[in-house]
């Protein structure tokens, strides 16, 4: 397995021990990070200033110090600057022992071995009542991406899509399927409100397709006893349509959960005893109140309606402490900004029924606008009032719609370019980055060589161009692992830009193929280093790496 953060990791520790030789003081974490200036060194620490404190001395004086203790043979070159910095340049023997071990490591650079109690990932979770729209699509780029991106931190992860396939949408939907029904028949369906029907062009589908199956069947029976089937074949054929959308989007999960599976389980009724035992529930005008305001929450919230019903509380209370007992340690929900306020209600029920308050973490997905021309694209061919996310995959294609959703961070609104997501030129940020791996893939065709048979690096100096490069590939482990650690996606594809444009800049400078066989070999373990990195960063965020563009 790669080292987690390389020669970084290399210089922390050999500051730690430069310390400790000092001034015998033991500190827990030393920052080191890259200069903005190159200029400046590879890395610099303000170990000195930060712990002034500790040291009770000049921190100038202290830096001088630790750089005079430092024994650290692949550091070529220590400075103090200003008020107590410290910078530092790394040999060229360390730099090519460094991109040797990445080769090494191909597939696995960057990436961790499983550790650490496992984690359920639910994302997406779109009810299954119509086609997935460009907001889900943003859901399931984030989740699917982050849980790539978790795995390869060494995190235990499983994917789970829990649909909502009980409750009065279900029924919404059959109603608005067999009113559409009746009317390929000339015929009327009773419904109880003609304007919260579902509207658009998938109901007109499922309505044929039922007629293809069944033709007249089900108007020749009670609308009581028609409707079940009716929405049992309306949910099937959202869902179907919702998991190939999701497989086209390459986006995969490791279980499907149903909500009826708790009614019909009886997980919903142990739910209820299991609440009654802990003293937090109580009856009030014929209704079962949940005491959540006692843990964290804002007010107590109903569980079960005076006419016996379950409110959305019970089902979903029943399914995270489903998700407690099949074993996993954290529960990750991927939600819409309009769930603000559902964290804490159901963590405190969880907290009631005696799970950790941190069991269950929420992140939230904020809204995404389509835009051509500067002017928002709203309307829908097939949906109506809702633009599908299979609309906006046909129009900028797989790798454009997964990049361009977790560019920005989930925490904020974004606007989707569709005009800048066609485009290819180095304008289109996707484009640019699968540019720089094709490019490298034609460098190897003319060499008639494959990446894979770089194995050798020739010792040698390193041009400032190739120095820069060689810094960004081997900081690639530590952005992996620190978009894992806060559940952030959007580190990647900045990252992976600034390193295409560092292979960019080091590929208009510098010729690779050049008659001098040690300079060639060295400059093509470049291109082989740049080409995994970028493949596998591509990958984490379910985007194709081409051969040829």
């Amino acid at each position: 397995m790669a080292s987690r953060s390389g020669i970084e990791e290399r210089v922390s520790g050999s500051l730690r021990e430069a310390v400790r030789e000092a001034y015998g003081v033991e500190l827990n974490g030393v920052h080191v990070e890259r200069p903005n200036e190159s200029t400046h060194g590879d890395f610099a620490t303000n170990v000195a200033l930060a712990n002034a404190k500790v040291f009770k001395r000049n921190p100038r004086e202290v830096a001088h110090n630790i750089a005079s203790a430092l024994k650290a043979p692949f550091i070529e070159n220590v400075e103090v600057a200003g008020p107590g910095f410290i910078n530092f340049r790394i040999s060229s023997a360390a730099l090519v022992e460094e991109v040797g071990a990445l080769l090494a490591a191909g597939d696995r650079y960057g990436k961790r071995e499983p550790a650490g109690a496992p984690i359920l990932l639910e994302y997406v979770s779109v009810n299954p009542t119509g086609p997935m729209t460009v907001a889900h699509g943003r859901h399931a780029a984030y989740g699917d991406s982050l849980a790539r991106i978790m795995e390869a931190a060494g995190r235990r992860v499983s994917r789970e899509y829990y649909f909502n396939d009980g409750g009065n949408q279900i029924r919404l939907l059959g109603e608005s399927v067999a009113a559409r029904y009746a009317e390929l028949f000339d015929r009327e369906w009773p419904v109880s409100d003609s304007e919260a029907l579902y509207r658009g062009e998938y109901i007109r589908e499922i309505a044929e397709d039922l007629k293809k199956r069944d033709g007249d069947r089900r108007l020749k029976e009670s609308p009581r006893e028609a409707m079940p089937e009716i929405m049992a074949f309306a949910t099937a054929w959202c869902m179907g349509d919702i998991e190939r959308t999701l497989a086209r989007a390459r986006v995969t999960f490791d279980n499907y959960f149903n909500e009826k599976s708790l009614y019909d389980s009886g997980g919903i009724e142990r739910l209820i005893e299991d609440l009654w035992e802990s003293g937090y529930v109580y009856e009030n005008e014929g209704a079962l109140w949940l005491a959540s305001s006692k843990l964290g929450d804002d007010k107590d919230r109903v569980l079960v309606k005076n006419d016996g019903s379950y409110t959305y509380m019970a089902p979903d209370l029943a399914y995270h402490q489903d998700k407690w007992n099949r074993g996993y340690g954290t529960a990750v929900n991927v939600l819409g900004a309009d769930h603000a306020g559902y964290p804490p209600r159901i963590r405190a029920g969880l907290v009631a029924l005696g799970l950790p308050e941190d069991f269950l973490d929420v992140e939230l997905v904020r809204l995404v606008k389509l835009v051509r021309g500067g002017e928002q694209v709203k309307v829908s061919k097939r949906a109506g009032n809702f633009v599908t996310f299979d609309e906006l995959l046909d129009e900028v294609g797989e790798d454009a719609a997964r990049y361009f959703y977790v560019r920005s961070s989930h925490r904020t609104e974004m606007n989707f370019d569709l005009a800048v997501a066609v485009q290819q030129s180095d304008e289109n940020p996707v484009y640019y980055v699968q540019y720089a791996h094709a490019r490298i893939a034609s460098i190897f065709r003319r060499a008639e060589l494959r990446p894979e048979d770089v194995t050798d690096v020739p010792p040698g100096d390193f041009a400032p161009e190739e120095r820069a490069l060689l810094l960004e590939l081997f900081d690639f482990p530590r952005v992996v692992e620190g978009a894992a650690a806060r559940r952030e996606v959007h580190p990647l594809p900045t990252y992976l830009e600034t390193l295409a444009t560092r292979f960019h800049r080091f590929y208009t400078v510098h010729q690779v193929l050049v008659e001098d066989e040690e300079l060639r070999q060295r400059r093509l373990a470049l291109c082989a280093a740049t080409k995994n990195v970028l493949r596998i960063g591509l990958s984490l965020l379910g985007v194709e790496a081409p051969e040829r563009m």
